[in-house]
C-alpha cells in the first residue's frame, strides 16, 4: 500500500474509533495522541530490552509488543499527514532522500547499524 493510501484508509478507521469512544478527534487529540503511543512504544522497548520491570512476557511477545506499537506511531504519523494535508512521499524526498546521491555500496547493509 502506498503511502498517500495508507493515510486514508487509516483516517477512515480513525474515524470509525472515534464514532465508537465518542472521541472528537481535534488537531490537539492527534498531537497527544501520537504522543501517548510514543511513551507505548518506549515502554515496550524497555521492556524488550530488558530495562524495566519483568512484565512477565516470552520473548516472542515482548516483540509483537514493539511491533503492535510501532504501527501505532506509524498510524498516528499518517493521521496527522492526512489532517495537515501532507504528501509525505514528497517530504520525504526534499527531507531524507536528496542524500541518495552520497550512498555508497559500504552504506547499504542487510541489517540495522549498530
Amino acid at each position: 500500500m502506498e503511502i498517500a493510501a495508507a493515510q486514508r484508509e487509516i483516517e477512515t478507521i480513525s474515524r470509525v474509533y472515534g464514532r465508537l469512544f465518542d472521541v472528537e478527534r481535534t488537531d490537539d487529540w492527534l498531537v497527544l495522541k501520537l504522543h501517548e503511543e510514543v511513551g507505548e512504544l518506549t515502554q515496550a522497548f524497555l521492556n524488550r530490552s530488558g530495562r524495566t520491570r519483568d512484565r512477565g512476557l516470552s520473548a516472542g511477545e515482548a516483540d509483537d509488543a514493539v511491533r503492535a506499537e510501532l504501527a501505532d506511531v506509524l498510524a498516528h504519523v499518517l493521521l496527522l499527514a492526512e489532517r495537515f494535508g501532507v504528501d509525505l512521499d514528497a517530504a520525504l524526498e526534499d527531507k531524507w532522500f536528496q542524500y541518495r546521491h552520497l550512498i555508497t555500496d559500504a552504506d547499504r547493509t542487510d541489517g540495522p547499524a549498530a
